[in-house]
């Protein structure tokens, strides 16, 4: 394994060289990682979402009677991209949608009972995930990467 990760790197290397130290490569690897780890977790434990799909379902699953366009606004994607994301939640019988009873043009966006259980679950696979991802790590360097991370985050928050 050890040696592929050095490959890999090394390629990552030549191919980038003059982009390897900027911020947004290094971000791109990070989350390259992470959702390679989470959704290998999410597969080992018959989870049947994505790593992608998480935020919509969990969205769904904390909000109450959300429309597709407030799922979109709360986690800052296009509306375009719920939707697809929602129609495949729906086919896996992770949640159901239904017209609003105020607003016939809206939906509104429901968890299933299996929706509810495997948000649950999803909750425990990010902390394992989490956990894998910091083995590498000390203790000290894992605070304050994500205090670190939590600043840039809060920082960059009102770009556009």
């Amino acid at each position: 394994m050890k040696n592929t990760c050095e490959a890999e790197l090394a390629d990552w290397d030549k191919m980038f060289a003059e982009m390897k130290d900027t911020l947004l490569f290094q971000m791109h690897r990070i989350h390259t990682i992470m959702f390679r780890v989470a959704n290998r977790i999410m597969h080992e434990e018959s989870v049947p979402a994505k790593m992608e799909q998480i935020p919509v379902l969990l969205c769904i699953y904390n909000g109450d009677n959300l429309s597709q366009q407030k799922v979109a606004d709360i986690i800052h994607r296009d509306k375009s991209s719920v939707q697809r994301t929602v129609v495949a939640l729906e086919k896996k019988g992770l949640i159901k949608i239904e017209q609003d009873t105020k607003d016939k043009r809206k939906n509104i966006l429901k968890t299933t009972e299996a929706g509810d259980f495997i948000a649950a679950q999803l909750k425990n696979i990010m902390r394992k995930t989490e956990n894998e991802l910091f083995d590498t790590f000390q203790q000290d360097d894992k605070v304050t990467m994500i205090e670190s991370m939590k600043e840039v985050a809060d920082k960059l928050e009102h770009l556009k």
